[in-house]
Formats: C-alpha cells, sequence, structure tokens
C-alpha cells in the first residue's frame, strides 16, 4: 500500500516540478494540489501503524476520529493557501485537491482496516 503512496508522490513531484519553469501557476497547482496531500497522507499512515502498533486499535480508532477535525483543517489551510494566497485558479485548483484528497483518504482508510484486522487474528 506504501509503494502507491511513493509511486504518486514521485510523479506528481517528475510532473509539478518541471512545470514551475514554464508555467508556474500550473506547476504550483500540480504540486499543491497532489503533492502535498500525498506526503499529509503518508505521515498519517506511518502515525497509524505506530499507534496501532504501540498502543492498539482502541487508540488507533480514536485517532481516525480525529483525524477528520485535523484534515478538514488542512483541506480549508491549503484552499486558503492555493486561491487567496497563491492566486491559483480555483476551477483547477479545488478539483484537484479534493480529488487526490478523497482517493488517498479512502486509501488510508483500507491500510487502516487491514491493520485492525490483522491485529484481530
Amino acid at each position: 500500500m506504501k509503494k502507491i503512496y511513493i509511486l504518486f508522490g514521485l510523479l506528481s513531484f517528475v510532473l509539478g516540478q518541471p512545470l514551475l519553469f514554464y508555467n508556474e501557476k500550473l506547476g504550483l497547482t500540480i504540486l499543491l494540489g497532489t503533492l502535498v496531500p500525498i506526503v499529509m497522507s503518508y505521515i498519517n499512515l506511518e502515525v497509524i501503524e505506530y499507534i496501532s502498533n504501540t498502543k492498539g486499535n482502541q487508540l488507533t480508532l480514536g485517532f481516525n476520529m480525529i483525524q477528520f477535525i485535523t484534515k478538514s483543517i488542512f483541506m480549508v489551510g491549503m484552499t486558503y493557501l492555493g486561491v487567496a494566497v497563491l492566486e491559483l485558479d480555483f476551477r483547477i485548483y479545488i478539483p484537484i485537491l479534493s480529488f487526490t484528497w478523497f482517493t488517498f483518504h479512502v486509501l488510508e482508510a483500507f491500510f487502516t482496516q487491514k491493520i485492525i484486522e490483522g491485529s484481530w487474528k
């Protein structure tokens, strides 16, 4: 599962970095809309795995519930940064950010379910 994060993270970096030189706004849209949510989601995976291995399933479930608030704040912050501060085109940036966040949020859910079910056996 973690290989998917590394693969898509490298892909978004390889696409976004050269675009910064040709079209700065498009490059920032790719990097902020894909790479940052992927990195955030990967960090959450590592934290979930650590908590599950050291503290148990109940704390992992509690962390997942608190993660909803954390991710909501993250999405509002990324939206503000992209649209208000960097003045990216919201018609492109918001769908890319939301789709990437949702996709990797679902992957996190499957990863967490796999960890919890694995500890019951």
